[in-house]
């Protein structure tokens, strides 16, 4: 019997510790826990659920999706979340159990960082077995991976990063080309362009301190630059198929939308940092960089150890400020970052601060038993001031509970004391190794104990959810489609359930589309877009033909019910259940003859008044579709009001549960829309204003971001009630008064049969092709609903035409009266350069490995 592979063991106990974890904190779904971490839930699974649908045969998706909320190129998603060949993987895996699929593929990942690292241990180090398993194990499940294992695009880079540096030590040291270097490099770039990106950053820093270490004379240093920049270009050409896509990708969408950046306060973040190096050291303000307490101290005697030539222990610490330098200035900050500022999840580099670290552990503990005598008590020295700043500094400007002071205190000293005992060689490296092993397995524990465990399981809502969708009818999915609910906030479910939508969250989608949605009423913004405050008039001119609600409360754990939809009440419905009711609702088509005016001058808080604005537009109508302002009687309980232009400012009277009241007298049986303040709720319950809100008792939550209007219908006695419940700790609130509009609904009728009278007749709706034939009269353009981005191209009578934008966002065709025949046609911008750019990177690979000991040594 073959014995395993001895880097097969650091990658089994990394699993183990991964999965007991896991099960002992409710978050391993093997065993029927919930995975809480970064957007796995919100965002990453839908990702999946597309890539799923291209992989077994819907490739028309492949450049451009309509599942991309509504309609946008697929480019950027590739890069930044679908390219690890990890990935496929989920193919091994049923459509409802993609949430298993994806959790393997997290795990594969940690078992190769765990094992790449004790590779690099062994060779670069040559660490014994037990030391080298531990850091192993240790870089595996870093703070960093525990925090973020839910992105887990990111962890590709960490996996292989260790076989980039040990092919990088090949490249520059021995002056050859490492396959090593070059394929690994590659990889993590296709992986995910993020992290590439901070991989080669950080390698000009682990070049410059390698070749410091073994600089012998400018020739030969030149000899260095020379392999490690060809050997890096090699790579760079390998991974453009993906890389050069990606970044037409970014120059269209994502380097247009400029976020504002973070203040990094380096003196507080220098104070503080020491917590996140000791245990339970999970404070998500500062880097994630905690591999083991034992780990961090090793790193402290490497600075002090006589043992360690002095230039080695410079070209470390220099190494290590280059890494840490994120940390004290904001521009370099953003130079990590590529320039754009993280929403949430700040310092996304802290995995290149976690190598560092443990690679200069690796270090250290070949040199640090039977120190001298001095080197041992300045080391002990040194300990001691670290745990007296952590006590009276760290503490005091992190506010860190008593309770977890004394856990973390307990840990350190103990790890101290033994670590002495090793120096002085009462103990051997396999109670080191056990110890580490022991620390990041109670770490990883404690840290998911702590986290919320605010989300739902996968199933058995995505079944019961694909169940619904398949039930209704072929022409209730025939267009566009939406509903009030979705799980976890993933507002990607179009992807998962393959349907044509609106929601959409995608850091690669185009900002202006958000913006004009925002504009329309709809909170959307930068890189996410909720179909939550739709109106008959958006359901219009979106081309939803298809609005499902449900009556299920929004859950603490994950579900979310976003309706009120009663605009819709006197519609007709495909398909009606005990909990689900699918409206059908009135559309334009996808493509008609329409009227492309510019310079709408769309307002902020303004939704109902823009969307009028459009459709007056594309149909050439001054139409009114809705009616003046119906100011509500306003009364409450523990509230002081008063109003003022159109604004309404409380004051509670006692610190206790308030409310207000607003009642409204309207036309009975009819539709409309209650202009509500975008700062009554927010994402979730506890950071919203109000604890409830309810029309005639039916109980609905809004979003934060834009004066947004909420569907009413006036029932039999003509009133309405809009009743808000505060929080206690609300003791004044100002909003913009709720007024109600109400929708002439036979107006909007006649313009939409004007609309569809004028449609064009498809004849086929792909991903990536669209055709059809129209007629156009004189100074009509052909208007879409179809989000624009580069790749698209047109033709009219089989001639290809200029496309213009409409709306700024929207695809036109601006053409003379007549009869066309129209065909449009996606490409993804770069792929086909980008190929042919990694087709020559493998015939150079290969001519270098045959030509540079001619021509470079």
């Amino acid at each position: 019997m073959k014995k395993i592979p001895k880097c097969i063991i650091p990658a089994l106990i990394s699993a183990f510790i991964f999965l007991l974890a896991g099960l002992i904190t409710g978050t391993n779904p093997y065993f029927g826990g919930v995975p809480n971490s970064g957007d796995l839930a919100t965002q990453y699974y839908s990702f999946f659920g597309y890539l799923r649908h291209v992989l077994i045969g819907n490739f028309s998706d492949f450049s451009y999706s309509f599942s991309n909320g509504l309609g946008g190129s697929m480019a950027g998603n590739w890069g930044y979340y679908l390219l690890s060949p990890l990935n496929f993987i989920i193919l091994l895996f049923p459509a409802n159990q993609l949430n298993i699929a994806v959790y393997t593929i997290i795990l594969i990942k940690i078992m190769i960082a765990s094992s790449s690292f004790y590779y690099l241990a062994k060779r670069l180090n040559n660490n014994s077995y037990p030391i080298a398993i531990s850091l192993g194990v240790a870089y595996s499940l870093s703070s960093y991976v525990i925090g973020y294992w839910g992105n887990l695009m990111w962890l590709d880079a960490v996996a292989l990063l260790p076989l980039v540096i040990l092919g990088l030590t090949k490249v520059v040291l021995q002056l050859k080309f490492s396959l090593l270097y070059i394929l690994t490099l590659a990889i993590i770039i296709v992986a995910n362009y993020y992290t590439g990106y901070m991989i080669c950053f950080f390698l000009i820093g682990f070049f410059i301190y390698l070749s410091f270490l073994s600089f012998s004379s400018w020739k030969n240093l030149l000899k260095q630059i020379i392999y490690f920049g060809i050997s890096s270009i090699s790579a760079a050409l390998l991974s453009a198929f993906a890389s050069v896509p990606t970044f037409y990708n970014l120059l269209e969408n994502k380097l247009n939308y400029h976020l504002p950046a973070p203040v990094i306060d380096a003196k507080r973040n220098l104070l503080s940092i020491g917590a996140n190096l000791l245990f339970r050291g999970n404070t998500s303000s500062l880097p994630l960089i905690y591999i083991g307490t034992i780990s961090i101290i090793l790193v402290f005697a490497y600075f002090f150890n006589g043992k360690v030539a002095l230039k080695q222990r410079i070209a470390g610490l220099l190494l290590l400020l280059f890494t840490f330098s994120g940390l004290i200035s904001t521009k370099i900050y953003l130079l990590w970052h590529g320039g754009q500022p993280p929403i949430f999840y700040p310092y996304r580099f802290a995995f290149i601060i976690t190598f560092t670290l443990i690679y200069l552990a690796s270090i250290s503990i070949n040199h640090i038993q039977h120190l001298p005598q001095r080197t041992f008590w300045i080391t002990n020295a040194f300990l001691t001031c670290f745990i007296i700043y952590y006590v009276l500094i760290v503490k005091k400007v992190l506010g860190i509970p008593k309770s977890s002071l004394l856990v973390t205190l307990v840990v350190l000293v103990s790890s101290i004391f033994i670590f002495n005992l090793y120096i002085l060689g009462k103990i051997n490296s396999k109670f080191i190794a056990l110890l580490l092993t022991v620390d990041i397995f109670l770490n990883t524990w404690f840290t998911w104990s702590t986290t919320s465990k605010n989300v739902a399981s996968y199933n058995p809502y995505t079944e019961q959810t694909t169940s619904l969708i398949d039930k209704l009818p072929t022409s209730a999915k025939s267009q566009r489609l939406e509903k009030s609910f979705l799980l976890n906030n993933d507002r990607g479910e179009s992807y998962t359930f393959n349907y044509r939508g609106v929601n959409v969250f995608s850091s690669n989608n185009d900002p202006h589309l958000s913006k004009l949605l925002g504009l329309l009423g709809l909170p959307s913004i930068g890189y996410y877009t909720y179909y939550s405050t739709g109106t008959q008039l958006t359901d219009a001119l979106l081309g939803i033909k298809t609005y499902i609600m449900s009556n299920k409360a929004t859950t603490v754990k994950g579900f979310s019910n976003y309706g009120l939809r009663d605009d819709l009440f006197s519609n007709k419905n495909w398909y009606k259940d005990k909990n689900n009711i699918a409206y059908k609702t009135s559309a334009f088509p996808l493509f008609f003859a329409g009227y492309n005016k510019s310079n709408l001058n769309l307002k902020s808080n303004s939704a109902l008044l823009n969307q009028e604005k459009i459709l007056q537009s594309l149909t050439n109508t001054k139409t009114v579709y809705f009616s003046n302002a119906i100011t509500p009687q306003i009364t409450s309980n523990n509230m002081l009001i008063k109003t003022s232009n159109n604004l309404i400012s409380m004051q509670q009277i006692k610190k206790k549960k308030s409310s207000v009241i607003f009642t409204y007298q309207a036309k009975p049986n009819s539709n409309g829309y209650i202009m509500l303040d975008p700062t009554i709720m927010s994402w979730g319950k506890y950071i919203s204003d109000a604890s409830k809100m309810t029309i005639n008792g039916h109980s609905f939550r809004s979003l934060s971001v834009n004066l947004q209007p909420i569907g009413i219908h006036i029932p039999e006695n003509g009133k309405l009630i809009l009743k808000i419940y505060w929080k206690p700790s609300i003791l004044n609130k100002k909003i913009i008064q709720p007024n109600l509009y109400l929708l002439n609904e036979n107006a909007l009728f006649k313009s939409i049969q004007l609309v569809q009278s004028r449609k064009m007749a498809i004849t086929t709706w792909k991903g990536n092709s669209i055709s059809g034939t129209i007629t156009l009269h004189k100074g009509q353009s052909l208007l879409t609903t179809i989000p624009y981005s580069n790749g698209w191209y047109a033709t009219a009578n089989g001639k290809k035409v200029k496309i213009q934008k409409y709306l700024g966002c929207f695809i036109a065709l601006n053409l003379p009266a007549g009869k066309y025949t129209i065909q449009l046609n996606h490409k993804m911008p770069g792929f086909k350069l980008g190929i042919i750019i990694s087709i020559f990177g493998i015939f150079v690979l290969i001519l270098l490995k045959k030509l540079s000991s001619k021509y470079l040594q």
